[in-house]
């Protein structure tokens, strides 16, 4: 074992040098928020937008708000968002007016298949939504709602 200083008892108050008091250090810190403007919300989701490799599809996928999303298997990720309101920004610069859109409702286990969809839909930007699947015609946006086992209801 080390041997200890004679100043620094092994019980008891330290015995040494008190530090100064001035040390000529300017320490400086960033001005955040003020607390009181407005009340802090916790985002409901992470927001991922993967435009499809095949031509004309474009998908959100809703994951947990403190997720992190890894890269897609295929198709190249457009951005991820943390607000909805960053996410219809987002789409709004793609220009959904002429798109199909499927739903995919998680918690009614079921898929919407709807065909007025701009980028301030009610139903985009939350997290009930697990996947968004864009599609140029309503055709190949009730073939991919049938073909994952969850038939779309009429519109």
């Amino acid at each position: 074992m080390v041997d200890l200083p004679d100043d620094l008892p092994d019980v008891g108050a330290h015995r040494g040098k008190n530090p100064p008091e001035e040390t000529g250090q300017t320490v400086r810190s960033p001005e955040g928020p003020d607390p009181s403007a407005s009340r802090a919300r916790s985002t409901e989701a992470l927001f991922q937008v993967i435009r499809g490799p095949a031509h004309g599809r474009l998908v959100i996928r809703a994951h947990p708000a403190r997720a992190e999303a890894t890269a897609p298997e295929t198709g190249d990720e457009v951005g991820q968002f943390r607000t909805a309101a960053a996410l219809r920004d987002a789409l709004a610069d793609v220009g959904l007016e002429e798109w199909v859109a499927v739903f995919e409702d998680a918690q009614a286990d079921r898929m919407h298949v709807d065909d007025d969809v701009t980028a301030h839909h009610a139903w985009l930007g939350r997290a009930r939504y697990s996947t968004v699947a864009f599609f140029e015609t309503i055709e190949e946006a009730r073939s991919f709602a049938d073909a994952h086992g969850r038939p779309a209801p009429d519109h």
